[in-house]
């Protein structure tokens, strides 16, 4: 089943759980929109299942970029996203 459409995700981060959504486009566009604001998704790259790409995350510190790698399993998605600090995984059901 392909990634494009919209998820909610669940992820641990230094400011605690955050459960951001993903929206991933028919035309290799999207953005991940959380509690502190919205942000586009850069060198998005979708492959069936698959997808990988990075964001400028706003947080209360500043902006931090954050690299992602995601798969999709029906209306299920793993992945892991990447850091300053290192990896993290992360969950998400398709909304």
């Amino acid at each position: 089943m392909s990634i494009v459409g919209s998820w909610k995700l669940t992820m641990q981060t230094p400011f605690g759980v955050q459960t951001p959504t993903l929206v991933i486009n028919e035309d290799n566009s999207g953005q991940l929109e959380g509690s502190n604001g919205a942000a586009p998704l850069e060198e998005l790259a979708v492959d069936g299942s698959t997808a990988s790409f990075s964001a400028d995350i706003p947080t209360p510190m500043g902006k931090f970029k954050v690299s992602f790698k995601a798969e999709a399993d029906g209306d299920a998605l793993t992945g892991s996203f990447k850091t300053m600090m290192g990896s993290t995984d992360f969950t998400g059901v398709r909304i």
